[in-house]
Formats: C-alpha cells, structure tokens, sequence
C-alpha cells in the first residue's frame, strides 16, 4: 500500500475543513463541522450568493448527523440567527467557510420548530439559479439549476424555506418522493424527489407557480419532520 503523508498545519499549510478518511485503497473527504459552529461564508463565494445571508446574521453549522458520514461531500446546512430566531439558511460546501468559534448544541432543533410552519406551506415556487453569474461555473455543493421548490416552513421574518425538487432517479430516504400527479404545476411530467440537505430561505415575496397535492401532504410533512 503507498503510503499517505500528512503534512503538519503551519501558516502555509494551513486546516480546512473536511477530513480524509482512508476507504479501501482510496481516500475520501468527509466534512468535519459538527452543528453549532459558527462560521462565515467566504467573500468570494458570498459575493456570487443571489440569496446571501443578512449582515447581522450569525451562522451556525445545522448538518445533519448523517451528513458527516457522507463521503466524497463536503455539503452542509448553515441556519442564520438574530437575537435567538432564524433569519436565514442556505446549504454549500465545507470548502466556502470560515469557522469563527466551535460554538456548542445544535440549532437544527430550531429549524425543525420552523418546519410545518406559514401559510405558503406546500406551495411551489422557482426561485431561479441560487448562484449569480452561473456561466462562471457551479459554486461547491449549492444545487445549481432552474428547478421548482417546495415550500416547507418559514422564518421568523416569514421568509419561505424550501427544498428542491428533483428528478427522481435515486431517491433516500432524506428525499421523499412527489409523484408527477403530486405537484401540481404547469409541465410536471415525471416523478420528483424532495431534496432536504439542501434548504434554502427564499423571499416571502416569490409568486407560487404551483402546489403539492392536498392528498399528498400528511406523508410528506411526516417524511420532512422525521428528517429535521
């Protein structure tokens, strides 16, 4: 076996996030930020955000358990909060982050509080690519694409949070699956899962281009609480 060199931190070699985990013959890299540390998006990938977090927010890592065990993604949920409320959540790479302090408990219990919440609850909207000047290419894990969300809870300042659809070709059991007949929205024409890494808060201002079915949100809203 060829063996792996570590090379010690220093200020030219400095800690990023994400681990390397020995699989097989191969590596693969993990993210390493537990819920409750706070950190700040990158400049040059808050820059290019079309939905960034408020100045004042502070943000705080709300992956999923599951998520750390996840290799060859450095994909995590970030939730923004304001005297205590979120405000805010976006989900990116690892790799576009800056930990300020580790911080401690897990703020996903209050965005599960947010869940179920608003009265565009079980709407759908098309919130446009998540990424400013997308020609200049994907940023990290952020879902890139013009692609309808489902609107799952709201914020405090009654923002949207939802989760993006798409095709259902691998569904887990973290992307609960809407059949076509399930969202009802002008061309829907195949199966869709719901992705739940990926929640984002979306101006309360965005018009529904559509809903999910009335008989298909007690199962939906039983998979998307038993996620958060």
């Amino acid at each position: 076996m060829t063996p792996v060199t570590v090379q010690p931190h220093t200020e030219e070699n400095p800690p990023t996030p994400g681990r390397a985990v020995l699989v097989g013959p191969s590596l693969c890299v993990m993210p390493t930020l537990p819920p409750g540390t706070e950190v700040a998006v990158e400049l040059q990938a808050l820059d290019r955000l079309t939905y960034p977090p408020p100045q004042e927010a502070t943000l705080l890592v709300a992956v999923h358990e599951a998520g750390l065990k996840a290799p060859n993604s450095l994909h995590t949920q970030l939730l923004g909060f304001l005297d205590g409320h979120l405000i805010w959540a976006g989900a990116l790479s690892e790799t576009h982050l800056t930990v300020l302090s580790e911080g401690g408990g897990d703020p996903r219990i209050l965005l599960g509080e947010s869940i179920g919440t608003g009265t565009r609850l079980f709407t759908v909207v098309w919130p446009g690519e998540l990424v400013l000047e997308a020609t200049g290419g994907r940023l990290g894990t952020i879902y890139s694409g013009e692609r309808p969300w489902v609107v799952i809870g709201e914020t405090a300042e009654q923002d949207i949070l939802a989760a993006p659809l798409n095709e259902a070709g691998n569904p887990k059991w973290y992307t609960p699956v809407l059949r076509r007949e399930e969202v009802l929205i002008s061309g829907s024409s195949k199966d869709a899962q719901l992705e739940l890494p990926h929640v984002w808060s979306l101006p309360g201002s965005l018009p529904s281009v559509g809903v999910v079915a009335p008989s298909a949100r007690d199962r939906i809203l039983e998979e998307v609480t038993a996620y958060f």
